[in-house]
């Protein structure tokens, strides 16, 4: 796995910044500016990877002088450890010697693509890795689902392989594996959690019927691009096979079979148009080990209120 260093390199022309500035680094977990150093106009600053350390809850923000005082310019940015793999898929990994227990975390649609739920699962002592997904070819979202575009499933092999990688080098076990993600995330958490074989899925509000989601042919929906860079065209034979590619995965799945534990609200339109479709998967093809964490909520959008304490809740459950 190779690591670029884009979290050590600090360039404030990158951020439209042509003048001398001040750089500050604040760490959250002593409350203590790490560094206050001053970029002449041009030039960019490397810092030091040994300031960085344990859980990586740091933040820098750009100070431009005036009238003899340093003003702040803009807000605080987080800086995180991000690594890419060979095969170009970004992640943090958060290694821990003393759990054997593996989180695996996968993001959710988001215009500005980043990693999801850190601060929810910071306080858990274990292995973590969160997978980003800015693989897709629209320009808004860049979502490939972790499947890849036009019908080419590498993201998904790759993603596949980024997991086995981390799995054999802190010699985890399958059994002791936790995919989580909601939306979308939740989705690529089903998909991979089955495909892999891990002992945990704790799925929120995923979207099952791919196909019948990303199928909005009203150019001002973000599903639109999505769908035409995953799938292709919009037509009735790529709309099935985007519903089939979780079915498949489902079908051709074996013992041991993972301990799954999807969260919906029970009055939310994903529970009639996705979830009973994975129920009624899940009685087809006699797979065990499967609940529906029903809540009293009505919209999708919910989901980022009442997912995150059953993320906690199941986490919490499951390492100890």
């Amino acid at each position: 796995m190779l690591a670029p260093e884009n979290y050590r390199i600090i360039n404030p022309s990158e951020h439209d910044i042509t003048e001398d500035v001040r750089l500050v680094v604040y760490d959250n977990d002593t409350s203590t500016f790490i560094v206050k150093e001053i970029i002449k106009s041009g030039d960019s600053l490397e810092l030091d990877e040994k300031l960085f350390h344990g859980s990586w809850d740091y933040k820098y923000k750009f100070q431009i002088l005036r009238e003899d005082k340093w003003v702040d310019h803009g807000r605080y940015t987080r800086i995180l450890p991000e690594k890419i793999s060979e095969d170009g898929i970004k992640y943090l990994l958060y290694p821990n010697q003393e759990s054997e227990k593996l989180l695996v975390v996968f993001q959710a649609i988001n215009t500005r693509q980043s990693y999801n739920y850190i601060k929810t699962l910071k306080g858990f002592d274990v292995n973590k890795l969160f997978i980003k997904d800015d693989y897709g070819l629209d320009e808004l979202t860049k979502s490939s689902y972790y499947l890849g575009v036009k019908k080419d499933l590498s993201i998904a092999e790759y993603t596949q392989k980024l997991i086995s990688e981390v799995v054999y080098e802190l010699n985890i076990k399958k059994e002791n594996l936790i995919f989580a993600g909601s939306s979308k995330g939740g989705y690529a958490a089903l998909y991979h959690g089955y495909t892999f074989g891990a002992g945990n899925i704790i799925p929120g509000g995923p979207q099952i019927m791919l196909g019948d989601y990303l199928y909005q042919t009203n150019p001002a929906s973000i599903r639109y691009e999505i769908f035409q860079s995953i799938v292709g065209d919009f037509t009735e034979e790529n709309k099935s096979w985007a519903n089939n590619l979780l079915y498949e995965v489902m079908k051709n799945s074996s013992e041991p079979f993972p301990n799954t534990k999807v969260h919906i609200g029970l009055k939310e339109p994903h529970y009639k148009e996705h979830v009973e479709f994975f129920e009624n998967w899940v009685n087809e093809f006699n797979i065990p080990n499967v609940e529906i964490a029903g809540e009293d909520y009505s919209t999708h959008e919910e989901l980022a209120e009442f997912y995150p304490i059953f993320l906690n809740n199941e986490v919490k459950r499951l390492v100890n």
